[in-house]
């Protein structure tokens, strides 16, 4: 199995997309973000097959994604989402902000592996 580049982490997002021709708007908490996707925790559930608008204080409009899955875990929703075009990790500006959200002391280098699928 490839390693990819992929960590644990913890803050807000929201996700917003149209649903028959209504704007939906929910807020979530990022658990896991990769340049190929991540993993939000939200109340409600997202199709699979939805295509959202990801945003966040952090990192701004962060792109598109795609929901991939949806699963009740406990009382919320993990939602896994795969970003339509790579959310570039390797920027040095998006580097510094992960570094903060990960404390500074972990290296960037190194993958925190969670079961997730994007």
């Amino acid at each position: 199995m490839e390693e990819r580049e992929r960590y644990t982490v913890d803050f807000p997002v929201t996700l917003t997309w149209e649903d028959k021709g209504r704007i939906r708007v929910i807020n979530g908490r990022c658990l896991d973000l990769s340049p190929e996707g991540l993993a939000v925790e939200t109340k409600d559930r997202i199709h699979q097959g939805t295509v959202v608008v990801v945003t966040s204080r952090e990192f701004g409009r962060m792109g598109h994604a795609t929901v991939r899955h949806s699963r009740f875990e406990k009382m919320l929703c993990v939602v896994g989402l795969r970003f339509l075009a790579d959310f570039g990790l390797s920027d040095p500006a998006r580097r510094k902000i992960l570094s903060g959200l990960l404390g500074g002391g972990m290296a960037l280098g190194m993958a925190a592996v969670r079961s997730f699928r994007f």
